[in-house]
Parts: structure tokens; C-alpha cells; sequence
């Protein structure tokens, strides 16, 4: 017999998760801030009163800062509580559930997954918001049009499957919509935790392919991987690990498709790596370090823009920039295609120079390291007065994915499933 199906994340869940957070880190900063000025400040009342004055502000400092986090501890467990009876709807019930859902995973993801939190995200295959397992009756019935060519869709961090559809409301077309209209392939979106190290999040990638290509409705001939940002980086973690695992999906890969993606590192990421080390210099800013320390694996590997585990294993991310990587060896029977966009209308323009694309710079997502091309080969285009999350869905990259797929149709012997063969 089948496990039980795991209970729904429900609101009650995210919010005794908010409620343990703000125990965690509100109260807890501010507790450890206020200790560090009032220590700075009562140094000068050593002098008179000796420690007296001191010692009883802290006692009244301690027992006010605990009754407010022991009051979010008992909120939060009944909260949890009543979680666990199924009180509250369930989080992923609606497209904005899905994505605070898919934001707390990117921010504390591995905890999460850690903690066996209901709300940590599996990687799945996803249709109309929902997973779809990958075996055989499930996929036939979510994709009854298929055809041999899996485009297999990436996001990025903090978001979801549905983040693709960025602009629909407002009548544009998807990137989904126009290769299912336009190119012989059919569009399969991706869901992932974000928190988790790129590498194991490529782990997983490797497997489910696998299993799609396995139990596809149709004997499968070729495979296209588009990236968003991290989705980018896990797609080449993928490829990677499937290589090194001697598997054959992916040598149905023709094209690999980077929008954006920060194969040298993330500007953003750095930025908060320096403030954190900065704001240690102080004890009254001390905490605050902390709080920009919090951040998930997947969060810090976009600092460096690691795909492999040999990159990061036994090291403490947090505390070294990362600039050095592993070469990783691209596909030799596949095209890379790196997007790169900036805010400026040229690469010199200030914004440009300084914010790249507002979260990753121009020469990272070309793919542009400090020793060289990152892919040898890799072509690349450019979008000049473009931010970073336009690039989920602009005209001018449907045009280019709809060009790449349809450029060449060559491919090798179908992969077939055991039932197909």
C-alpha cells in the first residue's frame, strides 16, 4: 500500500511560522541591540554607582524581552496546534497562497525542508497550480497534446511555476503560449524549493527528468531547458550531475536557455555578504548581521553561483566571497543561449555599470567569470533598458526561444520508456 498523502500547508502553519520568526529574530534583535547600548551607556555609571543600576536594568531588560517572546512561543504552538487539526485553508488554494508559499521557501527553504515543515516545497512537474506526478496515467492526462520535445521551464528565486505567466493579465502572450502555437515542443513547468543548494536542487532535476523522459506520453527525441535567473544555474547543475551520474536524458538536450542567470554570482547576494561583514564591526549592529545572515543555502550560492556540491561542501559560504568555481563541461551536442539585460539603454550607462539588470550584472549573466568565458561557446544576447524580472516574459525573448527551437529539428534515437519499447 501507498503512503498517506502529506497534509496541506495550511495559513495556520504560516503564520505560526511568522509568529516563531518574530520571536526569533524581531525580539531577539532588538533584545541584543538594546543590551549592546545600554552596556556602552552604563560604563559611565561604573564609575558612581558601580554595577547596581546596571544590573537592574538588566534584570527589568530581560524579564520584559522574555514575557513577549514567551508569549510568541505559546501563540505559535497553538497556532501549530491548530494547524494540526486542520484549522485554516490551505495555503496553496490560491495563486497568491502558491506564492507567499514559494517566497518563504527561497528566504528559509533548507530549514524548512529541515524541519519537515509542511510548507517545504518538493520538486514536481506542475499543471494548472497543482504537482503532477511523474508516471505514467498523471502526465497522459496533463499533457494529452505531447509531443517528443519537452521545453522544460526553470524559475527563478523566491517564485513559482505560475511566475511565468508575469504580464498575462494584461493580455501578453506566455513563452508557454507561443511554443505550444509556434514550435514543436510542449511547455513543462518546474516547481522547486529555492532554498536549497543549487547543486542539490540539480540533483533533484537529474532524477525528475529522468522519470519524464521515462514515462513522457510519446518516446521523447529532444529536450530544451529554459532558465530563469537561479532556474538557470540549476539547469546547469543538472546537466552536470547527470553527466557525472552516467545517465542519458541529456543527451536529448539541444538547447539550454539562460535568462538573466548569474553564472559568476549575483550582485544583490554580494551586497548583503558586505553589509553582514560590516555591520559585525559594531556590537550595536552587531544582531542586525545576523539577521542578513539568516539566508537560505540557495540564497548564498547565488553569491557565487555555484552548480556542483564540490564547490561548497565542508566550506562556510558565508564567510568568503566566492569568486573561485569548478569548471563544469557544457553539453558538446548542445547550444547555450545566455540572456543578459541591463537598466541603463547601454552596458556603460551608469545604471548599468552599477545595478547591471538590478539584481545580477551584465557580465555575469553573459557568463563571464574572472578567469574567462564560463561556457565556451555560449552565445549571448542583450536587452538594453530592461530589468531583471521583465525578462519572465518580453516579446523579444519569445522571439528568440521560438527562433532557437525551431532553428534545427535534428535529434538522436527516442529515449523510450519500458512500456514504449
Amino acid at each position: 500500500m501507498g503512503s498517506m498523502p502529506a497534509e496541506p500547508a495550511r495559513t495556520t502553519d504560516v503564520a505560526a511560522l511568522a509568529l516563531d520568526y518574530g520571536d526569533r529574530l524581531i525580539v531577539g534583535t532588538a533584545r541584543d541591540v538594546h543590551r549592546a547600548v545600554a552596556s556602552r551607556l552604563f560604563k559611565a555609571t561604573r564609575l558612581v554607582g558601580g554595577r547596581v543600576p546596571e544590573s537592574l536594568h538588566d534584570a527589568v531588560v530581560t524579564s520584559a524581552y522574555g514575557a513577549v517572546s514567551g508569549a510568541l512561543r505559546v501563540s505559535s504552538g497553538t497556532v501549530r496546534a491548530m494547524a494540526t487539526r486542520g484549522v485554516g485553508r490551505p495555503i496553496e488554494s490560491s495563486p497568491r497562497g502558491r506564492l507567499v508559499v514559494a517566497a518563504i521557501n527561497g528566504l528559509i527553504g533548507d530549514e524548512l525542508r529541515m524541519l519537515d515543515d509542511p510548507q517545504a516545497i518538493t520538486m514536481a512537474v506542475r499543471s494548472e497550480g497543482a504537482d503532477v506526478a511523474a508516471t505514467d496515467w498523471p502526465l497522459s492526462e496533463a499533457f494529452r497534446d505531447a509531443t517528443s520535445h519537452p521545453v522544460i521551464f526553470l524559475h527563478g528565486l523566491c517564485e513559482n511555476d505560475e511566475s511565468w505567466a508575469k504580464g498575462a493579465k494584461a493580455g501578453a502572450t506566455t513563452y508557454a503560449d507561443r511554443i505550444t502555437a509556434e514550435t514543436d515542443g510542449t511547455p513543462v513547468m518546474i516547481r522547486y524549493n529555492t532554498g536549497l543548494h543549487i547543486s542539490e536542487n540539480g540533483k533533484h532535476l537529474d532524477a525528475l527528468i529522468q522519470q519524464l523522459v521515462e514515462h513522457w506520453p510519446v518516446p521523447v527525441t529532444r529536450i530544451t531547458l529554459v532558465g530563469y535567473s537561479m532556474g538557470g544555474l540549476v539547469a546547469r547543475a543538472a546537466t552536470n550531475h547527470a553527466t557525472a551520474a552516467g545517465q542519458t536524458w541529456q543527451h536529448l538536450v539541444r538547447d539550454v536557455i539562460c535568462l538573466g542567470t548569474p553564472h559568476a554570482g549575483a550582485n544583490l547576494e554580494k551586497a548583503a555578504h558586505l553589509g553582514s561583514r560590516l555591520l559585525r564591526f559594531w556590537p550595536e549592529s552587531s544582531p542586525f548581521g545576523a539577521i542578513l545572515d539568516h539566508r537560505s543555502a540557495g540564497v548564498v550560492d547565488l553569491r557565487h553561483g555555484y552548480i556542483s556540491r564540490d564547490e561548497w561542501e565542508g566550506q562556510d559560504l558565508t564567510a568568503q566571497w566566492g569568486l573561485d568555481r569548478i569548471a563544469a563541461a557544457p553539453l558538446p551536442h548542445a547550444e547555450y543561449h545566455f540572456v543578459a539585460s541591463t537598466l541603463g539603454a547601454s552596458q556603460k550607462h551608469p545604471l548599468s555599470s552599477v545595478l547591471g539588470d538590478l539584481l545580477v550584472h551584465f557580465s555575469s549573466a553573459t557568463g563571464v567569470g574572472r578567469t574567462g568565458p564560463i561556457v565556451d561557446g555560449a552565445r549571448f544576447e542583450y536587452l538594453p533598458s530592461v530589468h531583471h524580472f521583465a525578462l519572465l516574459n518580453h516579446p523579444q525573448v519569445g522571439d528568440w526561444l521560438v527562433e532557437w527551437i525551431n532553428a534545427h529539428h535534428r535529434a538522436p534515437r527516442a529515449i523510450s520508456s519500458p512500456q514504449q519499447a
